[in-house]
């Protein structure tokens, strides 16, 4: 298990360099956006996309303190480009949000959270895939429920 960890967590920067920035030939594209995720734990979740990282978080934060209605608002996860993903993770008594960013592509991202999932089947009943953004801040919902348990 120890070298699947390992693997997983050599193998994601290797992923991420991967050219994420291509534009397709034809008609104009939206400009890549920062991301940024925060949480209060068992309150709320907010992600913003903004030109930088540091505005993405300045925005995250505040978005997720109106939506909390407390200060305890945290930043899960930051970066400048590249694709990005929420996951649900519940022990049946307590749930939280794992974020990951960065990725050149859906399937990174996609293998990223899989990989964050059976990294908590210890403790996890069950992970659910909610959703990508694409560089540029679109988002796709997943909703894909995963049990950590069973996970190869």
């Amino acid at each position: 298990m120890k070298h699947f960890h390992l693997a997983a967590l050599l193998l994601l920067p290797v992923l991420c360099l991967e050219p994420a920035l291509a534009q397709e030939e034809t008609g104009e594209q939206a400009p890549m956006m920062s991301f940024a995720a925060a949480i209060a734990p068992e309150q709320a979740f907010e992600v913003c996309f903004l030109g930088d990282a540091v505005s993405a978080a300045e925005c995250a934060l505040e978005k997720c303190r109106k939506a909390s209605g407390s200060d305890e608002c945290i930043i899960t996860s930051a970066c400048g480009r590249g694709w990005s993903g929420s996951m649900g993770v519940t022990t049946g008594e307590v749930h939280w949000t794992e974020t990951v960013c960065g990725a050149p592509n859906e399937a990174a991202v996609v293998a990223a959270l899989t990989a964050f999932c059976k990294g908590q089947a210890k403790y996890a009943q069950e992970c659910f895939l909610a959703s990508v953004w694409d560089e540029r801040g679109k988002e796709k919902k997943l909703e894909k429920a995963l049990n950590p348990k069973k996970l190869k």
